[in-house]
C-alpha cells in the first residue's frame, strides 16, 4: 500500500509555535527525531523533532533554526500519548536537549510483545503491518548539513507517521486480546534512573569482575564474522572507528550469551546504557538474523 503524507517544515519559532498549539489535544502522537554526533561532546544532537498526529499535518521542526524550546510544553506533558520506535533511543536525545520527557511508549516494545517476527526494526514491522516498506537510506544521512533535502525531510516525515501508524494497529490488536492496559504499562519510557540505574549496575560488576569468555565454536567464530561485517558498514555510514560501535570481545559476548532482549544486553561486555540505547535493537536483530 501506497501513504501519502503531507508535512510542514519548521524553520521559524512563531511558526513552530503556531503548529504545535495544534497538537496540544491530541490522544496520541507519533514522534520522531533525527540526530547527527558530534565527537568533541561524544554525544548526539537532535537535528529534526517529527510529529504526527490522527488528525491534520504532520510537522518537521527544525532543532537548528526555529529550535524546539516551543515544544517544551509538549514533550513534557505526560496527558498525549507520544509514540516512538525505540523510544529509549529519543528519549536519550531530548532529555540531551532539556527536557524532562514524558508521555513516551515504545513501539519496538509493543511489537516485541505482539507479533513474531525475525527483525522488529521499524522497516520490518511497517511492511508486516501496513504492507509498507521503508526505504531506509537516509537514516545515516547527514543531518548537520543545511539546507537538507527534500528526501531527507520526506523520510523523516513518513517515519513519525509510520511510528503513529504502527502504534495504532499494535494497539488494536492488544485491545482485541484484552491486554492492552497491562503492555502498555511495559511499553512506557519512564525516567532514566530505571533502566540506566540497572544498566550502570551491570556496567560496576563487570569493570570488577572481567568477563572470561569460553573458546568460540566454529559456527559462533562465523557468526561473529558476520557481526564485524554488520558493524563495519555501520562503522562507515556513521563515519566512526568499528571499535567505538563495539569491541570484538563484545560480539564474541553476545554470540555466546544470545540474548534475545534489549534488556538482556545489559549483561554484556562492552555495553553501557547509551550504546545499548543506539544499537541495542539492530544487535538484537543482527543476532536473529544470524543464528548459530
Amino acid at each position: 500500500m501506497a501513504l501519502s503524507i503531507s508535512y510542514q517544515y519548521l524553520i521559524d519559532p512563531d511558526e513552530a509555535r503556531e503548529a504545535l498549539f495544534a497538537f496540544a489535544n491530541q490522544p496520541v502522537i507519533g514522534l520522531d527525531t533525527e540526530t547527527f554526533y558530534d565527537f568533541g561532546a561524544r554525544r548526539n544532537h537532535l537535528s529534526l523533532l517529527q510529529l504526527a498526529a490522527p488528525t491534520g499535518e504532520i510537522i518537521v521542526v527544525d532543532a537548528l533554526t526555529a529550535g524546539i524550546e516551543e515544544a517544551r510544553a509538549l514533550i513534557e506533558n505526560p496527558a498525549p500519548m507520544m509514540a516512538a520506535h525505540n523510544a529509549r533511543f529519543d528519549d536519550g536525545v531530548l532529555r540531551g536537549a532539556g527536557f524532562a520527557v514524558a508521555g513516551l511508549v515504545d513501539t519496538l516494545r509493543l511489537a516485541r510483545r505482539t507479533l513474531r517476527l525475525r527483525s522488529f526494526s521499524l522497516a520490518s514491522v511497517s511492511e508486516h503491518l501496513l504492507g509498507l516498506p521503508l526505504d531506509k537510506t537516509y537514516q545515516q544521512s547527514d543531518w548537520r548539513r543545511r539546507p537538507l533535502s527534500r528526501a531527507q525531510l520526506d523520510y523523516a516525515a513518513l517515519d513519525a507517521k509510520i511510528a503513529l501508524r504502527v502504534y495504532q494497529e499494535l494497539t488494536a490488536r492488544l485491545e482485541e486480546a484484552g491486554r492492552l492496559d497491562e503492555e502498555l504499562r511495559r511499553a512506557k519510557i519512564g525516567p532514566p534512573a530505571d533502566e540506566a540505574d540497572a544498566f550502570n549496575r551491570v556496567n560496576i560488576r563487570q569493570k570488577r569482575r572481567p568477563v572470561d569468555l569460553r573458546p568460540l565454536t566454529a559456527e559462533e567464530r562465523r557468526v561473529v564474522e558476520r557481526l564485524k561485517e554488520w558493524r563495519s558498514q555501520l562503522a562507515e555510514r556513521e563515519r566512526t572507528p568499528a571499535y567505538l560501535i563495539c569491541q570484538d570481545k563484545t560480539l564474541e559476548h553476545l554470540v555466546i550469551a544470545r540474548p534475545g532482549t534489549v534488556e538482556e544486553l545489559a549483561n554484556i561486555f562492552g555495553l553501557g546504557p547509551a550504546k545499548i540505547a543506539k544499537y541495542g535493537s539492530e544487535l538484537i536483530d543482527q543476532l536473529r538474523s544470524n543464528p548459530s
